[in-house]
């Protein structure tokens, strides 16, 4: 008793270890606590009580020192502290865990939060909110007391939100970097029952020995060094071997397994890895995937589709399947679809190309008769087609607005005007070809007012093909000089055309013929023109902003333009014009249009010129030519009628500033006839001298002279039918309108005015309906 009091008083010396001095002295204190345990009275009465308390008390000591020897040995040595194995680990392999995990409580799934969150509805942009901007507004503009601290402040605070939001962003960088360290050393710390177990064995005396050196103040500044240094290698651990993220093999092979299982008819205990296959990387080039096959597996085509839309439905991107059945092992392989083909640019057309240029020059110098320089392609040829008596003697356009249709028939004008041709042009657009109204050979019907007059020339150049015609019947080898026919904004003139002929056909029959039907029979006069103008040089250009068959009267007239060309066409306007499929991409620039010649088609950039330079042009090649407008015709082109002014023109005073440049409208509205005179000083009269030629002729407005005016008496009265004079005449109240003056017609007979009946018209002056109707109002 006196040793053990003097070891236990006595300090320790200096570099010395009592642990096991301290674990003796457990052990014992455990023993004696043990023998001074209370025994019972029937215990202690027994003679042999105290040899069996000696007994049990030393068996009990020893197996107290046995536990404390297993429970250390378990320590170093790395095993489980409670005896129960948890992994297949041994002493330098780690292993995985006997006991599965529990299983997590099926929550519900919300499918709509499975969804892509795709929106069609663009968000607005985050804008600040009214009491926000009405306070910043306040803020701004408040100049009182303090105003000064105030804005002080508000700097402040402003500086102050950037720091912190600069602080964040810091930290979250910081965070981006520590987060997968913590996380990685968190599962490693997780997997303890799965470490080796001498690592564990190390990991156990290294945490006792960093107590013992913590406890031991000599051994505590070593302790720390020790302890930083491990932290530091730890994280350089973790960083090294982060765990490498999910490979697509991990991510799709149980997924599919679970239905090739069922498929290939295995069993359910039966493991994918023996017969699925997939690849790390799926988007790899050269990706494989690989399924074993049963040999009850029959692989017949059905069967195979059905596997491989499996795969193709399940895994990203597009695979292709091969089949083995003579190998040793059935099996199927999967490689990605090789991409298209990488197809070369496709050359394109010259962006403008220039008339005058001189090879475009050379190339119409070249030309035959009916033969144009169109454009060129996209191989930069130049491109020429035939008109004449070719395969293709009539064109169309189908061009949408600005796709260059005007220039186009400019420019071929001028190269036929270079080969002699007439031009009869139909132009309600006004500005498409005036600029050859000068040239010999060229009739230009522009006024969309008169559609008679296009109507007129349009019967002629049928009568001038029927002519030829019969020539070339008794003369086979007779030629004649070209002649085209241009109806241009054809689709304007249909409407216009069916419009007049709506107001003045004869809608019911009487004692001078049959009523007239109700379709518009300029097409039907259009299509015969062209079924024979092509052997005798009569060829037509139609220009279109959509080619429809309906606008043509349902004549069946679009089959007839064996060459068509199109250009800012929409898929409907391709599908009703070519009616092929795929149907090619629109160009919209100026002048590209796609040439559609039977099955052919290319695209072509057409030539383009100035207007006024090709009007000139044109006028050079007649004077050189010694051109004479009247050869060849076997008639004179209708006269169009005098042009008149728009409704709303008509209603102005001749004074008006803006009618001084109107020369060529009804009325002469020239310098002297738009009042130029009555502004200069001197008289107008015949004694005076200052009365000109041209302003004894003019004709006045309808109704700026009075009633009672004559416009010119030396003029031959102009004939109108009765929807005409309606219209000009319909100010005057007295006048009723023309459905009306056709009714009194039909009714009064021979009290009405005797018209002048020509062709199938019947028509009347102006000046015979007023009085007719003015004399009948005096006499009510």
């Amino acid at each position: 008793m006196h040793s053990i009091t003097h070891l236990t008083a006595s300090p320790p010396t200096e570099g010395t270890v009592g642990a096991p001095i301290v674990i003796v002295l457990l052990v014992l204190g455990w023993a004696a606590i043990k023998l001074r345990r209370p025994r019972s009275e029937a215990h202690a009465m027994r003679p042999d009580g105290g040899i069996v308390a000696s007994f049990k008390a030393i068996a009990a000591f020893f197996k107290g020192t046995w536990t404390v020897l297993r429970f250390l040995g378990r320590l170093v040595s790395g095993l489980e502290l409670n005896g129960e194995r948890q992994s297949t680990a041994t002493f330098w392999e780690p292993g995985k865990p006997l006991t599965a995990r529990p299983a997590r409580r099926q929550e519900r799934i919300d499918l709509e939060s499975l969804a892509p969150r795709i929106s069609l509805i663009k968000k607005k942009a985050p804008t600040a909110r009214p009491w926000a901007r009405k306070a910043a507004t306040w803020v701004h503009r408040y100049n009182g007391k303090a105003a000064g601290t105030l804005d002080a402040a508000l700097r402040l605070t402003l500086a102050l939100t950037r720091a912190v939001k600069a602080v964040v962003r810091r930290l979250q960088r910081v965070y981006r970097v520590v987060a997968p360290v913590v996380a990685t050393l968190a599962r490693t710390a997780a997997s303890w029952s799965c470490w080796p177990y001498s690592a564990r064995a190390a990991a156990r005396l290294a945490l006792l020995a960093v107590a013992l050196g913590l406890a031991t103040p000599a051994w505590r500044t070593i302790t720390l060094i020790a302890l930083g240094a491990a932290l530091v290698l730890a994280v350089f651990l973790a960083c090294r071997f982060q765990p490498a993220p999910p490979t697509d093999a991990d991510l799709y092979t149980d997924r599919l397994w679970a239905i090739l299982r069922t498929d290939l008819k295995l069993p359910e205990d039966t493991l994918p890895d023996q017969w699925l296959r997939l690849p790390a990387r799926l988007d790899d080039p050269t990706a494989r995937i690989t399924l074993r096959l049963p040999v009850t597996f029959r692989g017949s085509e059905l069967e195979r589709q059905q596997v491989t839309d499996l795969i193709n439905s399940r895994l990203p991107g597009e695979w292709v399947s091969r089949w083995h059945f003579t190998t040793e092992h059935y099996v199927a392989t999967w490689r990605p679809k090789p991409p298209a083909p990488v197809k070369a640019p496709e050359p394109e057309c010259p962006a403008l190309v220039d008339f005058f240029d001189p090879e475009i020059q050379a190339a119409i110098g070249n030309c035959k008769k009916g033969e144009i320089v169109v454009g060129r392609d996209a191989h930069n040829r130049i491109v020429i087609k035939e008109m004449g008596a070719s395969e293709t003697p009539h064109w169309a356009l189908s061009v949408g607005s600005g796709g260059g249709k005007s220039a186009f028939s400019q420019m071929v004008i001028a190269q036929l005007i270079a080969q002699g041709y007439h031009i009869m042009a139909a132009d309600v657009k006004r500005a498409s070809v005036s600029v050859y109204k000068n040239v010999p050979g060229v009739h230009l019907y522009n006024d969309p007012n008169s559609p008679q007059d296009m109507r007129a020339m349009i019967e002629w150049f049928k009568d001038e093909i029927d002519a030829r015609s019969a020539i070339m019947e008794n003369n086979p080898h007779a030629d004649f000089p070209g002649i085209l026919l241009l109806i241009e904004e054809s689709n304007e003139f249909a409407d216009i055309s069916r419009e007049w002929w709506d107001e003045n056909r004869k809608a019911k029959a009487d004692e001078f013929g049959p009523a007239e039907r109700a379709a518009d029979p300029i097409w039907g006069t259009v299509a015969s023109a062209a079924r024979l103008g092509r052997f005798v040089h009569g060829n037509i250009l139609a220009v279109f902003q959509d080619l429809r068959d309906q606008a043509l009267g349902g004549k069946g007239l679009r089959n007839l333009f064996r060459l068509k060309l199109m250009g800012n066409y929409s898929q409907n306007s391709w599908k009703n014009v070519v009616g092929t499929t795929p149907v090619p991409d629109s160009v919209d620039e100026p002048g590209r249009m796609m040439v559609v010649e039977g099955n052919r088609k290319y695209w072509v950039q057409t030539c383009y010129g100035d207007p006024k330079a090709l009007a000139a042009w044109a006028m050079e090649q007649r004077k050189e030519q010694d051109f004479d407008p009247t050869a060849g015709l076997f008639g004179t082109p209708p006269e169009p009628s005098p042009t008149r002014l728009p409704h709303l023109l008509e209603r102005l005073s001749r004074d008006d500033e803006r009618l001084r440049h109107l020369t060529a409208l009804e009325g002469g509205l020239g310098g002297e006839t738009a009042g130029e005179l009555s502004h200069r000083e001197g008289n107008v009269t015949v004694q005076e001298g200052n009365v000109t030629a041209s302003r004894d002729a003019f004709r006045l407005i309808p109704g700026q002279g009075g009633e009672q005016t004559v416009q010119d008496p030396t003029a031959p009265p102009e004939l109108l039918p009765l929807a005409e004079i309606a219209r000009r005449l319909e100010d005057v109240p007295e006048v009723p309108t023309a459905d009306t003056m056709r009714a009194h017609k039909k009714r009064r007979g021979d009290d009405f005015p005797q018209g002048i009946t020509q062709g199938k018209k019947e028509l009347y002056t102006v000046d015979q309906i007023r009085a007719y109707y003015l004399k009948e109002a005096k006499g009510a």
